[in-house]
């Protein structure tokens, strides 16, 4: 009776533990279940590859700004603090929203544009008042703006706003180019100093399409050596990514070196700048999404610098 009873008990005993351990776990799965259940409700914003990085990038800059604010009040450097605050104002959001006006709903334009006037107000604050306490409530009233746009809108690129890109890409640089988009392949290739861009005839006997090849990268390496890059916007728009840096680099920051292929031409790009060899690699990249149907790459190719 004795063992039959204590039999029992060490029975209900493990049931009730075994239980303890597995109602977290199948409780985990619940909750599993349920998020991925979950469907995103925020607003689409289908925008194509350009315009998603410009957007993007700008998000990234306003959290490496936000970033650089903070760390200048952990050291009480209120001279820092304003100069990082003033990166983010008014100034910054003609810089990246402007070209994109047309594109983006009103609601998300309204959100950004008292975002960028507080952090002027930050800066100027920070400067006249160099309060930390009083720097870091506005630093937290003007992050609900950014939480508040995450929390609305969700960014995206659709196939259908790519392959009209592509459409309208074609149609621009028909306008542009002298030679035949079909008859011809764009070669992006990325080096660790810059990079290499060749237009090449799929067909090597037509000496036509070669030499209009070799007639327009001739005049465009001349006005990228002069700074102008009016022609490759003319195509891809001012939003094109890397397009500002390379308009803003000055006389002989860039190394740009014309030559005569078999098949077509190339245009070398070097440079020891950092920032340029970056821009340089995504303005490759934007061309390859943007001709996508006529373009390829070879990865990195290694180039030396001439």
């Amino acid at each position: 009776m004795k063992n039959s009873i204590s039999t029992q008990f060490f029975a209900h005993t493990s049931k009730i533990n075994s239980t303890k351990l597995w109602l977290p776990f199948v409780l985990s799965l619940v909750s599993v279940t349920a998020i991925a259940n979950e469907v995103d409700k925020r607003q689409v914003l289908n925008l194509t590859e350009p315009q998603r990085h410009q957007v993007l990038t700008e998000m990234r800059e306003l959290l490496t700004g936000t970033q650089d604010i903070l760390g200048a009040l952990a050291k009480e450097d209120m001279v820092s603090v304003a100069k990082s605050a003033r990166e983010l104002g008014f100034e910054m959001k003609h810089k990246a929203e402007n070209p994109l006006h047309d594109v983006l709903p009103k609601a998300f334009m309204q959100l950004g544009m008292p975002m960028h006037k507080e952090f002027d107000l930050i800066a100027a604050d920070a400067e006249a008042l160099k309060d930390p306490k009083h720097t870091l409530q506005q630093l937290n009233a003007t992050m609900g703006k950014c939480t508040a746009c995450h929390a609305t809108y969700q960014i995206r690129s659709s196939t259908a706003t790519s392959e009209a890109r592509l459409d309208e890409v074609a149609e621009r640089g028909r306008h542009v180019m002298p030679f035949s988009l079909e008859k011809t392949t764009h070669v992006f290739s990325k080096t660790e100093q810059g990079g290499l861009q060749q237009v090449i005839v799929k067909d090597p006997k037509n000496a036509k399409q070669i030499q209009l090849i070799r007639e327009h990268l001739t005049k465009i390496s001349t006005e990228f050596k002069q700074g102008d890059f009016s022609n490759p916007a003319k195509i891809h728009g001012d939003t094109m990514p890397g397009l500002e840096e390379l308009r803003k680099a000055k006389s002989g920051d860039i190394n740009v070196a014309y030559k005569e292929l078999p098949n077509g031409a190339e245009i070398h790009y070097s440079t020891k700048d950092p920032i340029l060899i970056n821009a340089i690699h995504q303005w490759f990249d934007a061309q390859l999404t943007d001709h996508a149907r006529h373009a390829t790459s070879l990865g990195h190719a290694k180039h030396q610098m001439h």
